[in-house]
C-alpha cells in the first residue's frame, strides 16, 4: 500500500462527496492506496453518502467513533493506515485529478519523510484567494526546522497545517507522533511543530495539489477563536510543546525551533481570552501560564512578528494589553497603504 489517505467527518454533508470523488479520480492503481474516512459522530447524512460511495470504490475505509473532535479522529485514522506514506485531507477540501503518482514519485525518489504540496485557497465563489506551489524550493532537502520557515513564507500569514501534506508513517510511528487532544482550534500547528522538530529529510514538491476551500461554519470561519474551549487548547498546546521541548534527546537547535510555536499558543490564548467577555479573563489565563511555567514567551529563533509580540508581553501583561490593539490599528492602516506589515 503506498498511500492511507485520512478524512476526519463531521457536518459536511455537502462537501463530503466532492472530496472523496477527487481522490478516486487518480493515476495510480485504486488497489495502492486506501481512503480512511472517520465519522465522529457526524449528525447529519454525512455517513451514508461515505457508505454510497464505498459500495462504489473498494478503497473506502469507514471508521465510525462517538463524537471526539478532530484530533482523535485523525489519531484513529492514522493507526488503521497500512500506507507507505499518510496524507490528511479535510472533507470539505479536494484535490488535483491525477497528481498521486506525481507527488508519491518526488517522495520515494527523495526518501522523504515530509513533502510539502502546493495549494490553492479559494473564496467562496471559488474564485482564487491565493495559491502557494513552492516552485522556487522544488530539488532542495530541508532539515524541519528548516522547513518550518520556508513553509511559512514571509511569516505575515500563519499557515501552520498538516493538510497538503505527504508524512512518511513509519517516521510518524516510530516518533510516537499524534494529534494531542482537546485542541479544539488551530490543532495543526502544534503537531506539525513536533513533526518538523524531529524530521530530517522534508521537500517541497512544487506542483498544484491542494484546493483549500471557505465554508460558512467550519472552525476558521467561526468564533471559535474567542471561546473557552479554544483558550484552553491554546494553554495545551503551548504546555506539551514546552514538555517536548524537554526531552533530551534534542539537540539545541531544535529547542530553540520550539520557542516560536511555543510563543504563538502562549500569545493566541492571552489574545483570545482578551476578547473573551463572558468567559475565562486574562487574569485566568495568567495564572493558568504561571503554574505551568509559560509566563514568559521564549522568543529565541523566533521571527519578528512574535519577537515584538512577545518582547512587550514579557514586559508585562497589562503593557501587552495596551501595546496589542493599539498595534493592530497600526498594521491595519500600514498594510492598506503599502499591501505589506510593519
Amino acid at each position: 500500500m503506498k498511500l492511507s489517505i485520512i478524512i476526519p467527518v463531521y457536518n459536511v454533508e455537502d462537501y463530503i462527496e466532492k472530496c472523496i470523488l477527487s481522490l478516486e479520480v487518480q493515476d495510480i492503481s485504486s488497489s495502492d492506496y486506501e481512503i480512511i474516512v472517520i465519522n465522529d459522530g457526524s449528525p447529519d447524512n454525512s455517513r451514508e453518502i461515505i457508505l454510497k460511495l464505498s459500495r462504489q470504490f473498494s478503497n473506502i475505509i469507514l471508521i465510525d467513533q462517538e463524537n471526539k473532535g478532530v484530533s482523535s479522529a485523525r489519531n484513529a485514522g492514522i493507526d488503521q493506515a497500512t500506507g507507505e506514506y499518510l496524507l490528511f485531507i479535510d472533507p470539505d477540501d479536494y484535490v488535483e485529478a491525477n497528481s498521486f503518482l506525481r507527488i508519491l514519485k518526488a517522495a520515494t525518489e527523495n526518501i522523504a519523510q515530509v513533502v510539502f504540496l502546493g495549494y490553492k485557497f479559494l473564496n467562496a465563489d471559488h474564485s482564487i484567494k491565493k495559491q502557494v506551489f513552492f516552485t522556487e524550493e522544488k530539488g532542495r532537502m530541508y532539515a524541519g526546522v528548516d522547513a518550518y520557515a520556508v513553509s511559512r513564507g514571509d511569516g505575515t500569514t500563519d499557515p501552520d497545517r498538516s493538510w497538503a501534506i505527504l508524512y512518511k508513517r513509519n517516521f510518524i510511528n516510530s516518533n510516537q507522533l499524534r494529534n494531542i487532544a482537546d485542541v479544539p482550534y488551530l490543532e495543526d500547528g502544534e503537531f506539525i511543530a513536533r513533526v518538523l522538530c524531529l524530521a530530517e529529510r522534508c521537500i517541497f514538491e512544487g506542483g498544484p495539489f491542494y484546493f483549500r476551500t471557505t465554508r460558512k461554519g467550519s472552525a476558521t470561519n467561526s468564533g471559535l477563536f474567542y471561546s473557552d474551549r479554544a483558550i484552553k487548547g491554546f494553554i495545551r498546546a503551548a504546555d506539551n510543546l514546552f514538555k517536548f521541548q524537554q526531552n533530551k534527546s534534542l539537540i539545541e537547535s531544535q529547542r530553540e525551533f520550539l520557542n516560536q510555536p511555543i510563543s504563538k499558543f502562549v500569545l493566541l490564548a492571552v489574545n483570545s481570552s482578551m476578547a473573551n467577555n463572558s468567559g475565562l479573563n486574562l487574569n485566568e489565563v495568567i495564572t493558568t501560564l504561571e503554574k505551568l511555567g509559560l509566563v514568559k514567551c521564549p522568543l529565541k529563533g523566533c521571527n519578528k512578528y512574535y519577537r515584538r509580540d512577545g518582547f512587550f508581553f514579557n514586559i508585562s501583561p497589562s503593557v501587552y494589553t495596551i501595546y496589542k490593539p493599539v498595534w493592530s490599528v497600526i498594521d491595519k492602516i500600514y498594510f492598506r497603504l503599502f499591501k505589506v506589515h510593519p
